[in-house]
């Protein structure tokens, strides 16, 4: 099922943003306003402001701005379903959702057997580990041996999966779970011909949550020794766990990642566990597994700096490195530690405790860049092949880094360490930036013609509304350029959404006329160059003609983030008269008191810059026409548009030069 339109709607409604954001920090009041330190990042001034009339939040400092559902999204890291059942939960309202196909139907229940299935998984491990002789002499004896007190391995839900063949499976099979559904959440192993097997048996268990805290999977260590028995033993792929998109500890560390605004990336379970019980909680693991872009991306949800604690092997640490171009691609700030004496995170932090590993940390911790050739020098010594390698290598990585600035710190960093002309260097990365733009260049124009093909196909293309239905992510991503035109275009559309429903007169048979009808009577066969304001502009016009004006909540609710941030940004100001002007009658017009003249000074300038950009067309057309009857017409025209020009200016009490 989905969730359908009137649902969300009614969400919208009741869900009231000073109670939603009220859950997580502490709000108070000032003026119509509440405001609070933003819980998005560290700052010791407030800036975080909500508002309950327009029911939106807003920082100054960081910039997040939104409704409620929005604010759930941001802050749980929750996909638009989820943050919308999340309210409706929290308010008591019954999700209607739309009926699905039988496929979907059996997607759905297949995905919520999985959640059930997993769940009463972790469940039986932890009472193993807890309640059987098993358990507790050899799980629980290991978990004690690597110092893991009761409350750490119970707030990380660590079990123990017995030693037999199918302990598990009966125990599962007399809790009514078909062999199907454990099969299918990576639980039993099932060879053609043969009896099924506990996948996990005879290991101890690290149950891994998604990022909400459910148990999508399980990475299991064995204690016995068996030379054709891997060491560690992570869940298959099913439905609901990819292990390539999370990553160990997210949901339990989410929430200091955001407070330090910085995340300890380690390798393995036992790093996470140590760390989080010495009090250092913002820590998550890749498991052993390569980084992969969609773990950054998730770790990007909470901080834009990564800290790496490689262990002490040179070896392992060069194999890892790769997965920091990753990093660096996608614009994260990213610093590298490793340790003394061979030691891991994990057996570091048993040494010396938590707070001499925080100061360990800040006091060793390395840009990626510095760590890298620092590392790689010790190899290179002075082969002078082996140095030029290195040099392109690095140039490689740095030209991973998308901000253009810290682009340019690095290469000069690189050229002071290796002596080497940085113009060469620069050199080489503009070598490597004109491959990648031919690159994308020809990605882009294949998956033009792949959706061009598609839409073929189709017939038509999916309208916008059913996107949203269907995904809940909005397909359009505008990027403003600013030019003086559209400075105006934006203006027009801050009074059309702030002020559209604003009388501006009446007629004598009692007709009013708003300030949505004026602009569109004016703006009658324009459109606007930024595709922005064109796509506001639109979705007014789109409930005009329906004899309707489109609200602010419509807005400040919009699916599509960027037609939202931009309604807030409207809609938001830090500042506010003191109370004290009127006390001491020092009067200021109001926006809505001088409405009128703005929308009529707004719609000249639009109309003005048309005029500029049409006369700009004409001349080019006059320079390269060779024709003398058609300069005339041409001249003609440009002598009409100067003269109404003319006249705008006048009106605007401007110079036309």
């Amino acid at each position: 099922m989905r969730i359908d339109q009137e649902t969300i709607q009614r969400i919208q409604q009741t869900a009231d943003i000073v109670e939603v954001v009220g859950d997580y920090v502490s709000l108070k009041k000032r003026g119509a306003n509440m405001i609070a330190c933003c819980p998005f990042h560290n700052e010791k001034t407030p800036s975080f402001y909500v508002s309950p009339v327009k029911q939106i939040y807003k920082c100054f400092g960081c910039g997040k701005s939104g409704d409620p559902i929005r604010f759930v999204m941001d802050v749980e890291s929750l996909a638009y379903p989820e943050a919308i059942r999340y309210l409706a939960k929290k308010y008591s309202i019954e999700i209607a959702e739309r009926e699905q196909t039988n496929e979907e139907q059996a997607a759905q229940n297949e995905r919520e057997s999985l959640y059930i299935v997993m769940d009463f998984a972790r469940k039986y491990y932890e009472k193993q580990l807890w309640e059987s002789e098993a358990g507790q002499a050899i799980g629980l004896s290991y978990f004690k041996e690597r110092e893991f007190n009761h409350a750490t391995i119970k707030n990380f839900q660590l079990g123990y999966s017995p030693d037999g063949w199918d302990t598990f499976i009966k125990e599962a099979q007399k809790n009514g779970f078909t062999l199907d559904i454990l099969e299918k959440a990576g639980l039993l192993v099932q060879k053609e011909g043969k009896d099924p097997i506990d996948r996990f048996r005879g290991r101890v268990m690290f149950p891994i949550h998604n990022i909400t805290g459910k148990t999508i999977g399980f990475g299991a260590r064995i204690l016995k020794v068996d030379k054709n028995a891997p060491k560690y033993l992570n869940s298959p792929e099913t439905p609901i766990y990819h292990k390539s998109h999370i990553v160990y500890g997210v949901s339990m560390a989410k929430q200091a990642i955001r407070q330090e605004d910085n995340c300890f990336l380690v390798e393995g379970y036992t790093d996470v566990v140590s760390m989080a019980q010495a009090g250092v909680e913002n820590v998550v693991a890749s498991s052993g597994t390569s980084l992969t872009k969609e773990q950054i991306q998730l770790i990007r949800r909470f901080t834009p700096n990564i800290t790496v604690l490689y262990d002490g092997d040179t070896a392992g640490i060069k194999a890892s490195m790769r997965g920091i171009d990753l990093i660096l691609e996608e614009g994260m700030n990213v610093k590298a530690v490793t340790f003394p004496d061979g030691d891991d995170p994990d057996s570091y932090v048993q040494k010396v405790g938590g707070q001499a590993f925080s100061t360990y940390i800040k006091q060793n911790a390395q840009d990626f860049i510095s760590f890298k050739t620092a590392l790689s020098l010790k190899d290179v010594g002075k082969d002078p092949i082996k140095r030029a390698e290195l040099i392109s290598e690095l140039v490689a990585t740095i030209a991973k880094v998308p901000d253009a600035i810290k682009r340019a710190v690095f290469i000069k960093q690189v050229a002071d360490t290796l002596g080497i002309d940085e113009q060469i260097l620069i050199s080489e990365r503009n070598k490597i930036h004109l491959k990648q733009s031919q690159e994308k260049e020809k990605e882009h124009q294949r998956q033009q013609q792949q959706q061009q093909r598609s839409i073929n196909i189709a017939g038509e293309e999916m309208p916008v509304m059913e996107y949203y239905e269907t995904e809940f992510q909005p397909p359009e991503n505008y990027e403003v350029v600013r030019t003086a035109l559209s400075y105006h275009e934006e203006e027009c559309c801050r009074l059309l959404i702030c002020y559209g429903t604003h009388v501006l007169d009446k007629t004598l048979e009692g007709q009013i006329f708003t300030l949505t009808d004026y602009i569109f009577r004016e703006l009658k066969d324009i459109s606007f160059e930024t595709p922005l304001y064109q796509r506001f502009l639109e979705i007014c016009q789109e409930h005009y003609q329906r004899g309707e004006v489109a609200d602010t909540l419509f807005f400040t609710s919009h699916q599509n983030t960027n037609i939202q941030e931009q309604t807030i940004s409207w809609l938001s100001s830090p500042h506010q008269l003191s109370e004290n002007w009127e006390k001491h009658e020092i009067f200021v017009p109001s926006e809505l008191e001088k409405l009128a003249d703005s929308a009529f000074q707004n719609i000249l300038r639009i109309k003005k810059a048309k005029f500029d950009v049409e006369l700009k067309n004409l001349m080019q057309q006059l320079i390269q026409s060779q024709n003398t009857d058609e300069q005339d017409q041409i001249m003609t025209q440009m002598m009409q548009i100067k003269e109404v020009v003319k006249r705008i200016a006048d009106s605007l009490g401007t110079v036309v030069q």
